[in-house]
């Protein structure tokens, strides 16, 4: 398959929001420069999106389709695989992954979701199984699992030169790890080398960094058009960006927008696995603001308890640009720009 890979997050309810049809063209488009290789998630919401995008490919047998879910019990685990081969028009799923661990716990307590993706692996039903992470303690805990003899086909880390986004350690401690764990025979393809658009200012050398190491396979990089896609097909065959090309991503720098009727409910602040996310006190409140959402959920000043108004906030140098955030924002207050 690919070296690169097509990030679909980008693409998807939680980022661009792009039109169906022009979602599935972008995506179309990427497997006719050659990517045959994308990542997706239960989580992502845009099965439909890929399965629109496959139905304009010549070969979409030979695309390679990665995804995720949160699930932790044999129902919700069966209840994603079935999603996914439904969704995407699939008998098989090539890389079925538990979404976003942190340890050898976490991934003790999804053991019964990740026996059932064991499962459907031994009857073909799913080709590769693991785990994507933003910790340096899940990778040791994948190598730990490998040791006790439970099979780890995948992991699908994030990885970059800054170590942006690395949850409990760094650039140094993930590429040990890392190292280790390829070294048994798991296949590892990497997720945010250009951490969310920070290293975006020097793409050749954030993603040379990457890809230079010899335990990383594959990267997802994210692409919302036709001029993205160019450019990093260029890159992973040529090995440099044209002036133009890097010109063209250097403007495209993503942030996190917080719109002003955030009600502060904290949520967001809760799921952001970055800590890029807090909650400040302001010294307004208009209520009005809110609409109709007062009568569904509660007003900062009631979540908090303490009679302050708070809103969120957002540290750039944390944020990773995921967009988890956005799903679970009840206002729908969190937009990735």
């Amino acid at each position: 398959m690919s070296r690169l890979a097509l990030g679909s997050l980008t693409v998807s309810p939680l980022q661009a929001a792009l039109p169906e049809k022009e979602a599935a063209e972008v995506i179309a488009y990427a497997f006719s420069c050659g990517i045959n290789f994308i990542d997706t998630a239960q989580y992502y919401s845009n099965y439909g999106l890929i399965r629109r995008a496959l139905k304009l490919t010549s070969d979409p047998e030979g695309i390679v389709i990665s995804t995720k879910t949160y699930a932790y019990s044999k129902n919700l685990a069966e209840e994603a695989v079935e999603e996914a081969r439904r969704e995407l028009d699939r008998d098989v799923i090539d890389i079925f992954l538990l979404h976003e661990q942190e340890s050898y716990e976490t991934m003790k307590g999804h053991a019964e979701a990740y026996e059932y993706l064991l499962e459907c692996r031994e009857k073909g039903i799913i080709r590769a199984v693991g785990a994507s992470t933003h910790h340096v303690s899940l990778v040791k805990g994948l190598i730990r699992l490998k040791n006790e003899g439970i099979p780890v086909d995948i992991c699908h880390p994030l990885y970059n030169m800054k170590g942006f986004g690395i949850a409990d350690g760094g650039e140094k401690e993930m590429a040990e790890a890392l190292s280790e764990l390829h070294s048994m025979g798991t296949g590892i393809f990497g997720m945010k080398a250009l951490a969310g658009g920070h290293l975006s200012i020097s793409p050749e050398e954030a993603l040379g960094f990457v890809l230079e190491k010899p335990f990383i396979d594959a990267v997802a990089v994210g692409m919302q058009s036709r001029e993205e896609i160019d450019a990093n097909v260029r890159f992973f065959r040529n090995g440099r960006f044209s002036k133009t090309d890097r010109k063209k991503l250097q403007n495209k720098k993503r942030v996190l927008h917080i719109e002003d009727f955030c009600i502060g409910c904290g949520a967001c602040v809760r799921r952001c696995a970055s800590g890029a996310l807090r909650l400040t006190e302001t010294d307004e409140i208009n209520p009005a603001a809110y609409g109709d959402f007062t009568s569904d959920f509660t007003l900062p000043v009631s979540s908090v308890g303490d009679g302050k108004v708070y809103r969120a906030e957002a540290d750039d140098g944390k944020c990773v640009r995921c967009g988890y955030c956005t799903r679970v924002c009840p206002v729908f207050a969190l937009k990735i720009y």
